[in-house]
């Protein structure tokens, strides 16, 4: 009996199968789920309707940035200059500095769970980080 079997990878998803995969088990149930909540209300009839609401909030999600991103760099403050050139620093010296705000870490964190309960979520995963890391080596 081989153990090659047993022991093989999964390979890694095609870059839209893994996004799929991603927002079918993690952006879609809390987003309408939060939509569906009693201060909206609001359930999407269709399929095709539910697409166009995540294209919707994923276009006001990359203006929202956008904007908070044209304000950061107008109100640059002393310390928040400070502390990016202390974590540039740092980042030299070959310490690991957090990225993103605490409230992203603990999002990042409960999405490594959620990954590490759903193997097919975590292989969505898996396979995005290979590709980003494909195109970052490029």
């Amino acid at each position: 009996m081989s153990t090659n079997a047993a022991t093989a990878q999964p390979q890694a998803l095609h870059a839209d199968d893994a996004y799929a995969v991603v927002h079918q088990r993690v952006y879609a149930p809390v987003f309408f789920e939060k939509l569906a909540s009693a201060e909206f209300g609001f359930k999407p009839k269709t399929e095709e309707e539910a697409f166009e609401m995540l294209q919707m909030a994923s276009s006001l999600r990359i203006a929202h940035d956008d904007q908070q991103a044209k304000q950061a760099q107008a109100n640059g403050s002393l310390i928040g200059r400070a502390a990016k050139h202390l974590n540039t620093e740092l980042e030299k010296r070959g310490y690991e500095v957090p990225k993103g705000t605490p409230k992203q870490e603990t999002l990042r964190k409960q999405a490594a769970a959620n990954g590490a309960r759903d193997p097919e979520l975590a292989r969505a995963i898996i396979s995005l980080q290979i590709g980003a890391a494909g195109a970052n080596a490029a």
